[in-house]
């Protein structure tokens, strides 16, 4: 099964790379491809293939964010996905400066925070986003909230 999920999630990426018009289309069949149990190297090799699509199409990236959202807080509901792996591929993500990247690290960030009740690492993790050098990335993630008074 895993060997079909690479298979198709190449078959997107190429379709959406030589197809620019079916590139949203491309992005978010690729965001519900991912294997979200797979260990931090072959899920932050995925999303960075997937940032790839994004270049120069922050809104789109925004909209991916967000389904990379709801496909983590569906996954975490049934049990899928490590959060250990979440936060070291968030951090990866977040660190090079890149709008898809960053977006995706806060998707990843504000879903595992959320898992763990915002442990030290999570809110470490939403405030290095916080100094991101993109403003779209800052602005995701200080839209995060942490803890309600």
């Amino acid at each position: 099964m895993i060997g079909l999920a690479v298979e198709f999630s190449q078959l997107c990426f190429e379709a959406g790379a030589a197809h620019r018009g079916f590139v949203p289309q491309a992005a978010v069949l690729l965001a519900h491809a991912l294997d979200l149990d797979a260990g931090p190297d072959p899920l932050h090799s995925a999303l960075v293939r997937l940032a790839r699509l994004h270049e120069g199409r922050p809104v789109l990236a925004s909209r991916t964010a967000q389904t990379l959202t709801t496909r983590l807080t569906y996954a975490h509901r049934n049990g899928i996905g490590d959060t250990d792996t979440l936060l070291t591929v968030a951090a990866r993500l977040g660190a090079t400066g890149d709008t898809a990247e960053g977006l995706f690290a806060a998707a990843l960030t504000a879903t595992g925070g959320a898992r763990t009740a915002w442990t030290g690492p999570w809110r470490t993790q939403l405030r290095l986003l916080r100094q991101h050098p993109v403003p779209d990335v800052r602005d995701a993630a200080y839209a995060e909230v942490t803890a309600r008074e």
